[in-house]
């Protein structure tokens, strides 16, 4: 995977601080979800376990072998994408660094979607943060660091990282093999959610809903037929993508511009629906995805059901 190009000026500034000596002990790397603070800071990472502060990472001394290969055992892993980050799990990382790096230079905790910490896990890493092992270099991402603790966010140094204009993520997505992911830059304009988009069951849904989404508003198709592609793997994407249009009408609405993709489906919602039934509309369906895990109803019925009431 190629580094992403919107990226390279905060890891210079990482680089700088490396070869100078001035590497903070605790980095926290924030900015818009699916922009690529994992892939950011596993290359800081990278850059801090080399053995060659001058040339890091040079990928030819042991410590960059090792990481090439995934073995490395000063790189230590927190990751909270697929779920809270629990306070046993940080105090056995918290105690593997307390000792000495084991090929004698650098130790790197990586906690990735930092914010994902429970309020144990937190203070358990937090003092770790206060009294940092030797040799030890914390990388924390979020993409809402108002979640996490003040206390943490202050021994930090913060790097904020920008996010892509839409001519650099369709580049991006090209040169990943991906650029028919380009056609979704209504949906995102974020590129690994876009990465991961394309390289789901999802993504042919996708490609096509605006056009079905126009269809049914024009009272060509029926809302069983809108959705009868959708499946509890897909409908979370498939409510993303109904609500990226109708905050689009709403943008259009305000500003006069949108995608050209969902210019036509927008075009019909402001036929049919003043300003606040949209607003309605959006928090009805932000209400039904944020419940759909948390009922036993079937999910599809309980989007037909949605959309019938429109």
């Amino acid at each position: 995977m190629r580094f992403p190009d919107w990226l390279l000026d905060p890891y210079q500034q990482a680089v700088a601080w490396r070869k100078s000596g001035n590497f903070h002990h605790a980095l926290m790397m924030t900015g818009a979800n699916g922009i690529g603070q994992g892939v950011f800071a596993e290359q800081i990472a990278r850059l801090l376990l080399c053995e060659h502060p001058q040339s890091a990472p040079c990928g030819k001394c042991h410590s960059c072998e090792l990481v090439k290969s995934e073995t490395h055992p000063d790189w230590l892993t927190l990751d909270g994408s697929a779920g809270s980050i629990k306070v046993d799990a940080v105090r056995q990382v918290v105690a593997k660094v307390a000792n000495k790096p084991q090929l004698g230079y650098s130790k790197v905790v990586l906690i990735q979607d930092a914010h994902a910490m429970n309020i144990n896990a937190a203070n358990a890493i937090l003092k770790a943060l206060e009294e940092p092992p030797a040799a030890t270099y914390f990388l924390l991402t979020s993409n809402t660091s108002r979640s996490l603790m003040p206390t943490i966010i202050s021994r930090c140094q913060r790097l904020n990282l920008p996010s892509p204009n839409p001519e650099q993520t369709a580049h991006w997505l090209e040169g990943e093999g991906k650029s028919n992911a380009a056609e979704l830059l209504w949906f995102s304009q974020a590129p690994f959610r876009l990465l991961s988009l394309a390289e789901s069951s999802s993504h042919e849904m996708m490609l096509t809903l605006p056009d079905e989404l126009e269809k049914w508003l024009s009272g060509q198709s029926r809302s069983d037929e809108l959705v009868s592609a959708v499946n509890n793997d897909k409908i979370h994407y498939f409510i993303d993508g109904v609500l990226a249009v109708l905050h689009g009408a709403l943008m259009y609405s305000a500003a006069g511009q949108c995608h050209e993709r969902i210019k036509p489906a927008i075009e019909r919602i402001l036929m049919r629906y003043d300003l606040y039934r949209l607003m309605e509309m959006i928090k009805r369906l932000e209400t039904l995805k944020s419940n759909l895990d948390k009922t036993h109803l079937n999910p599809t019925i309980q989007l037909i059901g949605e959309l019938n009431s429109w």
